[in-house]
């Protein structure tokens, strides 16, 4: 049995742990820019806002909204204080994303425990209790239905989704629901994975609810979704085929993003992508790892994504050396006349570094050079923070709130 465990309207949440004035106010949480939703407070979904809408789409559904930046050093805080918890309560979870986890229930001593019900509203409870923070819990047999279950009586909710039987000894006090009850009360919309273009062949192919897309006949499926429809079937009828991942794999890639009020500045947009290298970077070679590829992505103001991709000659771990690849990425999507609301950076193709490999086109002590510099960044960015130092074209805009230190800036 797997267990969802998933903070309710997390980032905002996190701003009324850290001012109680704003309890019981319809509150959107806003990201670094301030032109995107990330999280809204019960009262404002009530009006209809959604996670990534924008603001000023938010703002017709519910003008009296309360409009604060979130906070994203408090959601880390707040982050490893849930993990904490949820550690002591099961040995082994996979963290999905900075406020949900998936749960291994067998690994707890003694197994899974007798009554799944009292479990989650244990650690529900405890959760709320130590941290002031509200999580919804879903249990099931799949790490699928699971989440679907997490999401079924938010906020604060415990659901139980059953296979027949259950095994031995596992019992289920309260509401307990059987996979085809649950399913059939789920619209197909409520599986993950099912976005609005899938919307429209499983509305076509009158698949209206989630039990229909778990019996559906399988090469259909599989005609319309590929592989991954027919996995997802699977998972729906309580298949564990994505057990919880007991070690932390390396990321095959990491990107940043930043949104903002719309802009046509093409220093400004090309300081917010230095800020995303410097990042990214310095998060790759925290895991000792060197990218092949990368990504540079405009938004403009009517929320259209534009990406420029390139592969590199060989792999790459300093700003130095991508630098080049992201600038001409940037001027191939940069258009003079347009106004952007964000800029995003992907390296991908992450693989572990190993030695230092030089180019047949590059001096190897210009190489050496540049590694030296990238270690002593790394090494300042750690004791002092990303802040600390910075490339001068970045130093229009600030990702933090304390200015770059005048004393070390480079080019």
């Amino acid at each position: 049995m797997i267990a969802h465990v998933d903070a309710d309207s997390f980032f905002a949440s996190v701003l009324v742990r850290k001012d109680p004035r704003l309890r019981g106010k319809p509150l959107l949480a806003l990201g670094m820019g301030g032109g995107c939703v990330i999280a809204a407070s019960y009262e404002a979904k009530a009006k209809g806002v959604r996670t990534g809408m924008r603001l000023v789409d938010a703002i017709k559904l519910c003008p009296e909204a309360l409009k604060v930046h979130s906070d994203f050093r408090e959601t880390g805080v707040a982050s490893n204080q849930l993990e904490t918890i949820l550690e002591e309560h099961c040995p082994f979870f996979e963290q999905f994303s900075i406020d949900e986890w998936f749960l291994d229930l067998p690994s707890i001593m003694g197994g899974v425990p007798p009554n799944l019900s009292t479990w989650g509203t244990n650690v529900r409870q405890e959760v709320l209790l130590r941290t002031g923070l509200s999580v919804s819990v879903g249990i099931g047999s799949s790490k699928l239905l699971a989440k679907m279950a997490s999401e079924y009586r938010k906020p604060g909710g415990v659901t139980v989704v059953l296979n027949s039987p259950l095994p031995e000894g596992i019992g289920v006090e309260g509401e307990g629901l059987g996979v085809r009850a649950f399913l059939e009360d789920r619209p197909a919309a409520a599986i993950p994975g099912i976005g609005p273009r899938r919307q429209v062949h499983t509305q076509r192919l009158g698949w209206h609810t989630a039990w229909d897309i778990a019996t559906a006949n399988p090469g259909l499926l599989k005609q319309q979704f590929g592989k991954s429809g027919i996995e997802m079937q699977r998972e729906l009828q309580g298949e564990l085929l994505s057990p919880v991942a007991r070690t932390h794999a390396p990321p095959k890639s990491v990107s940043r993003a930043r949104s903002f009020a719309p802009l046509k500045d093409k220093m400004l947009l090309w300081a917010h992508t230095l800020r995303h290298l410097e990042y990214t970077v310095l998060k790759m070679r925290r895991h000792d790892l060197a990218c092949r590829g990368i990504t540079v992505w405009l938004r403009d103001n009517k929320y259209l994504y534009e990406s420029a991709h390139a592969s590199l000659p060989q792999l790459f771990n300093t700003e130095d050396h991508v630098r080049p690849y992201v600038e001409r990425c940037f001027r191939r999507l940069y258009e003079q006349n347009y106004a952007y609301t964000q800029v995003g950076l992907a390296l991908w193709n992450l693989r572990v570094c190993g030695g230092q490999q030089f180019s047949l086109f590059e001096d190897p002590q210009k190489a050496i050079e540049r590694e030296a510099l990238q270690k002593s960044l790394d090494e300042l960015h750690e004791r002092y923070g990303r802040q600390a130092i910075t490339r001068g074209s970045a130093l229009q805009i600030s990702s933090g709130t304390k200015p770059a230190l005048n004393w070390s800036v480079y080019e």
